[in-house]
């Protein structure tokens, strides 16, 4: 059976977006775009837990939320607009989302006043259960129009796979994964292309060797816990926590997207494979026809052989256990 729900997150750079717009191609589902929903975990917290080998709580995170620890998100932003489980609360929040497109601004959040009605959007909130999960499977809903299986994508929602699979019992998580010396040659090369969004990024630029070290070591932390996460997720949700690698979807697209259909209990479809990569570091932003094969070793060229090394030592064990070459 189908699921009713798909989740895609991993850490970013490892092609959550092209595998959005894959399944999107499908006649059967819909996966909206960002909504950093349930927030993220700062590279401090993130060392913290590799240290204490913690076990993915949501509950736990949610009651640390403190500013060194998470980034919150927009559950955590609504909650400080107002009580969404009172008509009033709900329409204090609906109004700030339909107002405030600067304060969010993401993918979706974008999307969402431009194509759905504020008192029809309203409407079916106040008579859902008006709580968080019930607001999520509703912006979820709006995208779908109508496909049987809808979903999000946000690449930090990784850390929240017990909370999603909780709150949508029929749902399945897809993990997208890539080599980390990959990961920070493309973010790198993102930052120096589109400008670093965060100011501790572009004092750091102005140093080579310090922007190179800290953007390294904060992706091999992140991506560590996430290779832990991978590991625990996999023992409690067996049936429904699939880890995708980048480099099997690009090398072997066909095999990869029947696999991801099995899963789904979908068919592959042509449209499926008809994709355009078009949110490379490297390639015009109109983006190329195909799956890019090529980003495979690229990172190998670019890389500083130093920044190589140390990321290497930092990742080794899981660089094994994934099956990437030291």
């Amino acid at each position: 059976m189908p699921p009713s729900h798909v989740f895609i997150g991993g850490l970013h750079r490892t092609g959550t977006s092209l595998l959005r717009r894959t399944l999107n191609s499908s006649g059967h589902i819909a996966i909206c775009g960002e909504t950093h929903y349930l927030g993220g975990f700062t590279t401090l917290a993130c060392w913290l837990s590799l240290l204490r080998r913690d076990s993915p709580s949501d509950i736990r995170h949610d009651q640390r939320y403190t500013r060194w620890r998470a980034t919150p998100g927009t559950r955590q932003l609504f909650a400080r607009m107002g009580d969404i489980s009172t008509p009033d609360g709900a329409r204090q929040v609906i109004d700030f989302v339909y107002d405030r497109t600067d304060t969010l601004d993401w993918t979706f959040w974008r999307w969402l006043p431009k194509n759905v009605v504020r008192d029809e959007f309203l409407g079916k909130f106040l008579e859902s259960e008006r709580n968080d999960r019930s607001l999520l499977d509703l912006l979820m809903s709006c995208y779908a129009e109508g496909k049987p299986i809808r979903g999000e994508k946000t690449p930090a929602h990784i850390h929240h796979v017990p909370t999603l699979l909780a709150w949508f019992p029929h749902a399945i998580f897809i993990h997208t994964f890539r080599d980390p010396r990959a990961i920070f040659v493309s973010e790198k090369q993102k930052q120096l292309n589109r400008g670093a969004d965060r100011l501790r990024h572009r004092l750091l630029q102005r140093s080579r060797f310090a922007h190179e070290l800290y953007l390294s070591f904060s992706i091999a932390v992140h991506w560590t816990r996430i290779a832990q996460l991978h590991r625990q997720y996999q023992q409690r949700y067996p049936d429904r926590y699939y880890l995708l690698k980048f480099e099997d979807l690009i090398a072997d697209p066909e095999t990869r997207l029947r696999e991801v259909c099995g899963v789904l209990d979908i068919d592959l479809s042509e449209n499926m494979l008809q994709q355009k990569v078009l949110n490379s570091s490297f390639l015009p932003l109109r983006g190329q026809p195909g799956f890019d094969a090529s980003a495979i070793d690229r990172w190998r060229q670019r890389i500083n052989l130093v920044v190589a090394g140390w990321i290497t030592r930092l990742c080794k064990t899981h660089l094994v256990e994934f099956g990437y070459p030291l």
